[in-house]
């Protein structure tokens, strides 16, 4: 079997809307949520991934979180230096930003450092969900790639 980035690189026409439109569903649900804002989207995305770094969350009931009977997170945190170096979105933007997020419930501060609020979960389900159907779409693509391919 050939190695799999190649044949993406050259069946990438043919794969190119089976790729993007899960994506681009996925971005939509994200931005409607944020206010039209892809930047809030990111950071809240940049946030919820220290959580998801923390092995502690592993043993939550996702069912709890969405149910509302967890209402902190055990989260690596971070701050808005780190989020405005990582996403490369000014640090004043992400300042005001962050403002509005924590203002919102989505984003918890204490002191300098920020984590996902459980209600950042609940609130951006519909985008988790295009992730799902994004990744389940990638897969089907990529498993007719190698069928294909093994053909």
């Amino acid at each position: 079997m050939r190695p799999i980035l190649p044949l993406l690189r050259r069946q990438y026409p043919y794969l190119a809307k089976d790729l993007i439109a899960p994506f681009l569903e996925a971005l939509r649900a994200g931005r409607a949520l944020c206010d039209g804002d892809l930047d809030k989207l990111f950071i809240v995305l940049v946030v919820g991934m220290r959580t998801a770094e923390d092995k502690r969350v592993l043993d939550l009931d996702p069912d709890d979180v969405l149910s509302g009977a967890i209402d902190t997170y055990p989260s690596l945190s971070t701050n808005v230096r780190s989020i405005a170096d990582s996403t490369g979105i000014p640090k004043e933007s992400v300042r005001r930003k962050v403002a509005a997020l924590v203002e919102a419930g989505w984003i918890r501060r204490q002191d300098n450092s920020l984590s996902l609020a459980p209600h950042a979960s609940r609130q951006l389900t519909e985008f988790r969900e295009q992730l799902f159907q994004l990744a389940i779409r990638n897969h089907h693509t990529l498993q007719s790639l190698k069928e294909g391919q093994d053909g």
